[in-house]
């Protein structure tokens, strides 16, 4: 709609003289005062063109406007016929929200709408908007800007390509490339908000969270910046660089306080492994929800002291087989995890009650010389590897001589973990020994939680289980409740199992209450089984290579010779080795007084066949990683870092037209945050 043509008036004057310049009639007029519909123009001396409905106004310019609107600038040359001013020098726009200033700006009193392409600057309260290129539209209180876009808060820089800003709400609206600095973390978007105001976020286009080493994407993002909160959906990715750590899902929730991150709906993180200095191979998690966060290693530390009340107990065999448990109510007490070397240096520990406050003392009994005499007896396999795992299977503590842990227990969450609450809020006690550095050390490490349907996959072992915990600090899987592991033909069970990786390979295995391996040739229906209380489990090149097993050893054995055997043997030991060749049982050695039952095969009946604890579920083996994640192209390749912003010379290009004022924003707000 075309505007409507009014006549300049020029109200009053200190003087009128009229002359001719540049050709054209024209009167010279000092202090003038001009009106033209709701808007005064005044300045120091003007030239006035009255057939043309035109001035040119020299210093001290001044335009009101409903006396909501105040122009000011050094140089003015106005067009009544299109309501067009054209402001040099100086200038500077205000109203009721903002201020906006420049040298160069064109004002248009019909529209309402301010334009500026040199450099300007809108100030609104505690925000400075600076760039390029920009528009202000004076009644709905939107500018907006291109080119070297900065906005500047109490809380964050903003660099832009493309930005609206809304005077009245405070919000920011990107349609290109945007990078925002808060002091410690940076937000990367293509297309999105953000409130100034209240710190929060909404973004849509190539999304990236980054605070320090850890990132996070999503095909839309929010943040909470005050909170310290952060909300990803769809094709997220989760990265702890300093703790290479790499989380992915379509769901995750990020908290800034204590660094963790929630993953949810096809959650999976990846363990990047090797098998040779050359080639690189990687171990897949999956599982309905995956948790990150970091913790000190002290606290670590005093949780997985409080894990020991899981483990059975540990039998001292070289202190005369005395067994240091003790329990009183709900409270664990004592428990000692290493060989105690010479038991002379031991004090007495004193166990406190926590609800009674009685007293119950533990002592440490030396050997007899007969229990000395019959352990030296005892035959050793030749192999490097320890005969028997009696201790450390639980916390990997350095190897001390006793341990004091005073703590209640809490219920166990979903982990099976145990929660302590030492009484003198301190780390457990050691008794005549110093504590082990991580029972003191502040250093933080990352901790990943899985909870149910938990599925791994490597290469050349797989594994699932209902939960599972991993811990940067040990470089250990610990899966729980029912766990399954197949390694080449064998698979392996029992209550809890615990698999350490050093230097980016897999390196041995806990199995822990009911543990049980069972191996079997292909399309065989003869099944080799070894079980036992624990077991410790060791790997070659990745390969399991052997097994030691600790209490109440038991197996099950069809062999395979050359003179056609027939048949299976059945032993019970205390202790037993295996060892493994390929996908098959190589060889077993039985220590301490084994007893061998065989069987012919014609009189075997099932039950003879399995031990207590036999599975054997194939099927439910992982096949690839692909399987255990469905519908998603995976990748261990971590993505480019994206670069702060660097501006390239751009052409010049109108930013604002019809079209742009009748478009709606590429990303519209939510109307209400959760």
């Amino acid at each position: 709609m075309a505007q409507q043509i009014t006549q300049v008036q020029l109200l009053k004057s200190d003087s009128f003289i009229g002359l001719k310049r540049n050709g054209e009639n024209t009167n010279k007029v000092i202090n003038p005062v001009f009106q033209q519909d709701n808007a005064t123009l005044t300045c120091d001396s003007a030239y006035f063109y009255l057939t043309k409905n035109s001035f040119e106004a020299f210093g001290n310019v001044h335009i009101n406007q409903a006396d909501t609107i105040n122009i000011y600038a050094d140089h003015l040359n106005y067009d009544g016929n299109t309501k067009l001013a054209i402001l040099k020098n100086n200038v500077r726009l205000t109203d009721k929200n903002a201020v906006l200033t420049t040298n160069d700006l064109d004002y248009n009193l019909g529209t309402k709408i301010g334009q500026y392409y040199n450099g300007g600057k809108i100030v609104n309260d505690k925000n400075t908007l600076t760039s390029k290129n920009g528009y202000y539209f004076t009644d709905n209180k939107d500018a907006y800007f291109r080119y070297n876009v900065e906005v500047k808060s109490p809380d964050v820089l903003i660099k832009s390509d493309t930005l609206k800003y809304n005077t009245i709400s405070k919000i920011a609206y990107f349609f290109g490339p945007t990078n925002i600095y808060g002091k410690t973390d940076t937000l990367y978007t293509e297309n999105g908000q953000y409130n100034t105001s209240n710190d929060r976020a909404e973004f849509g286009k190539n999304n990236l969270y980054t605070q320090n080493a850890k990132s996070l994407k999503g095909d839309s993002l929010f943040y909470d910046g005050k909170a310290g909160y952060g909300r990803a959906v769809k094709n997220i990715l989760f990265i702890d660089t300093a703790q290479k750590v790499e989380l992915r899902g379509d769901l995750g929730i990020y908290k800034k306080a204590d660094e963790s991150i929630t993953v949810s709906k096809n959650a999976y993180t990846v363990f990047i492994t090797e098998k040779d200095s050359v080639t690189k191979d990687s171990i897949w998690l999956t599982a309905d929800t995956l948790k990150s966060r970091v913790i000190r290693k002290m606290d670590l530390y005093a949780l997985q002291q409080a894990n020991i009340e899981k483990i059975p107990s540990v039998k001292l065999d070289s202190i005369g087989n005395k067994e240091i448990e003790k329990k009183i109510g709900n409270n664990i007490t004592i428990i000692t995890d290493s060989v105690v070397k010479d038991s002379s240096k031991l004090k007495p520990a004193i166990i406190k009650n926590n609800k009674t406050d009685s007293l119950a003392e533990a002592s440490v009994v030396k050997p007899t010389e007969k229990q000395e005499k019959a352990k030296a007896k005892e035959a050793k396999p030749k192999n490097s590897r320890p005969e028997a795992i009696d201790v450390g299977i639980v916390t990997r503590a350095p190897n001390i001589s006793a341990k004091i842990v005073e703590a209640k227990i809490d219920k166990e969450n979903k982990l099976g973990l145990v929660a302590i609450k030492p009484q003198n809020k301190s780390v457990p006690r050691i008794y005549g020994l110093d504590l082990p550095p991580e029972a003191t050390d502040t250093a933080k490490i990352r901790i990943v939680l899985a909870y149910h349907k938990v599925k791994i996959f490597k290469s050349d072992l797989q594994a699932k289980a209902d939960s599972a915990f991993f811990s940067y600090g040990d470089s250990t899987i610990r899966i729980y409740k029912n766990p399954l592991v197949w390694a080449q033909g064998s698979q392996l069970s029992a209550d809890t199992m615990y698999i350490q990786m050093k230097n980016k390979k897999i390196d041995n295995m806990d199995l822990i209450r009911k543990s049980i391996i069972v191996n079997t040739d292909k399309d065989s229906v003869k099944f080799n089984q070894v079980a036992g209380k624990n077991m410790k489990a060791y790997f070659k090149n990745d390969k399991l290579e052997v097994v030691f097993v600790n209490g109440n050893a038991e197996s099950i054995y069809f062999p395979k010779d050359s003179s056609g055997s027939n048949g299976m043997m059945r032993s019970i030991t205390s202790k037993m080795r295996i060892n493994f060749d390929k996908d098959s049982v190589m060889s077993i050695a039985f220590i301490r007084k084994p007893e061998h039952t065989y069987y012919p095969l014609e009189k075997l009946t099932e039950e003879l066949k399995t031990l207590p604890n036999f599975s054997w579920k194939p099927k439910e083996r992982p096949k690839s990683k692909n399987e255990i994640i469905p519908n998603k192209k995976v990748s261990a390749t971590k993505p480019t870092k994206k670069k702060p912003l660097e501006e390239k010379p751009k052409e010049d290009k109108p930013l604002y037209n019809d079209k742009v004022k009748q478009a709606k924003p590429a990303y519209e707000p939510k109307k209400k945050v959760d």
